[in-house]
């Protein structure tokens, strides 16, 4: 136990470290003080950021501000007449679409006379809408009430929206509610009404989908179930603006005296210099204006990711945003599309594995000092990525739990490489155990007189494999990388072969030796063979994967599998033996194993194996071979899958045509063959054999090989 707990790779124990890191930074990243932290590190790119200029900007706003709350003969709130003038005078000015960002659910406390005027402005126009507010209740179980606008005012040509907003965790406004379900009816906000009228899809139909709107042509993306983020273009008072009381300020309305100029519908006078009102200046001509408070006292101020702004004296002051002014910014990241997305989970997740990887990385090869400063230049790096990502594409990339990772990672890397007192030893061959099962183990055990030297005939199944390329990759990573990687590979594959009762006879550098059968007997060794050749491939294909993450070198095996009678037991001297397998077979396993090559294949099997396994395994004729040494040719297969695995229709169809190919390559038929192998590599375009006996019929339409020709292709390597 001592000894294979000293024997814990280093890979494991990084995997183990950073595999924590993950599990508390995500739960910690889950808490409400890390989630805010998120949120402020938002709030810090739009300030980083800072304000975007929009050129010709389709959005006003008239302010229901301080200013017109004293010009006006009625203090807030005014009678309904008021908006009614307004409206009337902005559609005179060209404004294509008004929204009046004021609850209108009650009677006028002037009398219906004012709700009648108002009602019959809504009535002449149709680019108008109000606003209605949806109230939920969590209190003795939750439920919802929509409070549309007051009932006069539901004419045919009336719109509204819906205006409410909710607080992030810190009580910030970042989100906008795009629509809102009650009684199973999706009810739009009052950005999105606007946003219809402006594009001239009035009728389009607001839906609800897995992870965004869709609202006509637009597609908006989700943030949470209602919403969307908002992506602000500067603090409060960013868009342009006018009071409230310039708008009503015309001949027919008469403001308190020290304000009434009649400035709204005053034509200007260009030869006196005098410019018009903002009834002829075109200011208003085909834009969408908002009208909405700035009154500190009515409550409708909200702070926001500009919070803090510098004002124009260069003085940094606080100021929250009014909320017709939230609507404003929603309705502009519409417009103009400039959605705010996250980025997708394997971008997440790919940088923190990236992240992880140079961590472990530094913290390995580089002295304390400096991989702190690695650590930390990563941290500044992928801030200003972040920052990059949101500034020029609207990415919002999570920065808390990343950073949460790599720094446990890190301190994690350091305390073991801190209490780890000598460097990892190379894996040593250990006893006979290490490399035969363990019912093995007890049945040698039993019989001890097994080890002796000596042997006996036996029929075994013998199973080379051996590394594809290995010298080239071996040139590209040094001897401590070769050691890990190799193995780690020989690991996976020893493991495979143990626990189908195989044993592994030796290792010569990638190479393996191994038998089935031996040293105990059982029937199907063949077929465990053939199993066990296909599970190596399979958990090859998962170590690829894995080492491609790894940035390593990705091995492939090539598998030469052969059944028949050899020589088993132990040989050697006297004190010193193997327990081994010797014969003609053994050495044809040995070249199927290279024989592979020629053929583009992975698992090669001899006829011999193949009369065992042809039942329960897909297979294919690939050649007859006559290899070096031998003059007797033997006809080998290429082991695809066990029959129990389902292939696809166009895969089992491939290896039928293929089958027929065969048949005509070796009567000579040479154009019949090519049309086979051709409707191979349609069906399957990647698979050699199929090229390779296209390439050879084709050779042999030219330059035919004679009647002498016997179908065998001689092996001139080992």
């Amino acid at each position: 136990m001592e000894k294979k707990k000293s024997n814990i790779s280093e890979g494991l124990i990084a995997f183990g470290i950073s595999l924590a890191a993950v599990i508390v930074a995500v739960f910690l990243a889950s808490t409400t003080t890390f989630r805010t932290l998120e949120l402020k590190s938002l709030d810090m790119r739009f300030g980083l950021r800072g304000p975007v200029e929009v050129p010709d900007n389709p959005i006003v706003i008239v302010k229901i501000d301080d200013q017109s709350d004293e010009s006006t003969p009625h203090r807030w709130p005014w009678p309904r007449s008021y908006f009614a003038h307004v409206l009337r005078n902005l559609n005179e000015a060209g404004a294509k679409a008004i929204g009046v960002d004021v609850i209108f659910d009650q009677p006028d406390k002037y009398g219906t006379k004012e709700d009648d005027e108002l009602a019959q402005v809504l009535n002449t126009y149709g680019n108008i809408v109000l606003v209605g507010k949806m109230l939920r209740s969590f209190e003795r179980g939750s439920y919802s009430t929509v409070i549309p606008p007051y009932e006069k005012f539901m004419t045919s040509k009336t719109r509204w929206g819906l205006v409410s907003l909710e607080a992030d965790l810190d009580g910030f406004y970042r989100r906008y509610i795009i629509g809102d379900t009650h009684n199973d009816s999706l009810y739009s906000s009052f950005a999105a009404e606007l946003y219809k009228l402006y594009t001239d899809q009035p009728d389009a139909m607001l839906e609800s989908r897995e992870d965004d709107f869709q609202l006509g042509n637009l597609i908006i993306p989700k943030y949470d179930m209602h919403s969307m983020l908002v992506n602000f273009i500067g603090p409060a008072y960013s868009f342009p603006n006018y009071s409230f009381d310039n708008i009503l300020d015309t001949e027919d309305f008469d403001l308190l005296e020290d304000y009434d100029l009649d400035a709204f519908d005053d034509p200007g006078d260009p030869e006196a210099g005098i410019t018009p009102g903002l009834k002829y200046s075109g200011l208003l001509k085909d834009k969408i204006v908002l009208i909405g408070s700035t009154m500190q006292e009515l409550h409708d101020n909200f702070p926001t990711p500009f919070l803090e702004s510098t004002t124009a004296e260069g003085i940094n002051a606080k100021v929250e945003m009014p909320g017709v002014e939230i609507h404003a910014n929603a309705l502009l990241t519409m417009l103009q599309k400039r959605f705010l997305k996250r980025a997708p989970m394997l971008f997440h997740w790919g940088n923190i594995l990236l992240a992880l990887l140079i961590t472990f990385l530094v913290t390995r090869y580089l002295p304390t000092l400096w991989s702190a400063a690695a650590v930390l230049s990563g941290f500044v790096g992928f801030f200003f990525i972040a920052l990059y990502l949101f500034t020029n594409h609207n990415m919002i990339v999570d920065m808390v739990p990343p950073t949460l990772i790599v720094s446990f990672a890190y301190v994690g890397h350091i305390l073991h490489h801190y209490l780890q007192t000598q460097q990892e030893k190379k894996m040593l061959r250990g006893a006979f155990a290490q490399y035969v099962p363990e019912k093995v183990v007890q049945d040698i055990v039993a019989n001890p007189e097994k080890l002796q030297l000596g042997g006996e005939e036996r029929v075994v199944t013998v199973m080379f494999s051996d590394v594809a390329g290995f010298t080239t990759i071996s040139e590209k990573l040094t001897p401590k990388e070769l050691v890990v990687l190799l193995n780690e590979y020989l690991t996976a594959m020893t493991n495979i072969v143990l626990e189908h009762n195989g044993i592994i006879d030796k290792y010569e550098g990638d190479a393996i030796m191994a038998e089935f059968g031996v040293p105990v007997p059982y029937e199907d060794h063949p077929q465990v063979a053939c199993r066990v050749a296909l599970r190596m491939q399979e958990k090859l294909r998962e170590l690829r994967e894995k080492w491609k993450n790894e940035g390593k070198p990705e091995l492939e095996a090539r598998i030469g599998i052969n059944t028949g009678e050899v020589i088993v037991g132990n040989m050697g001297s006297e004190t010193v033996f193997d327990y081994t397998v010797m014969g003609d077979h053994v050495n044809l396993g040995s070249r199927l194993e290279g024989a592979n090559k020629q053929y583009g294949t992975f698992i090669m099997i001899s006829e011999f194996t193949h009369e065992y396994v042809k039942n329960d395994f897909y297979t294919r004729p690939l050649d007859l071979i006559r290899v070096k040494g031998k003059n007797k040719p033997i006809e080998v297969f290429e082991l695809i899958a066990e029959r129990t695995q389902p292939l696809s229709s166009g895969y089992l169809e491939m290896l039928s045509v293929y089958k027929q190919g065969m048949e005509a390559y070796r009567q000579r038929r040479w154009s019949a063959a090519i049309q086979f192998f051709e409707h191979c590599l349609s069906l399957v375009p990647d698979d050699p054999p199929s090229r390779l006996y296209r390439k050879r019929c084709l050779e042999f339409k030219v330059n035919d090989p004679g009647e002498e020709w016997d179908g065998v292709f001689t092996m001139t390597t080992k």
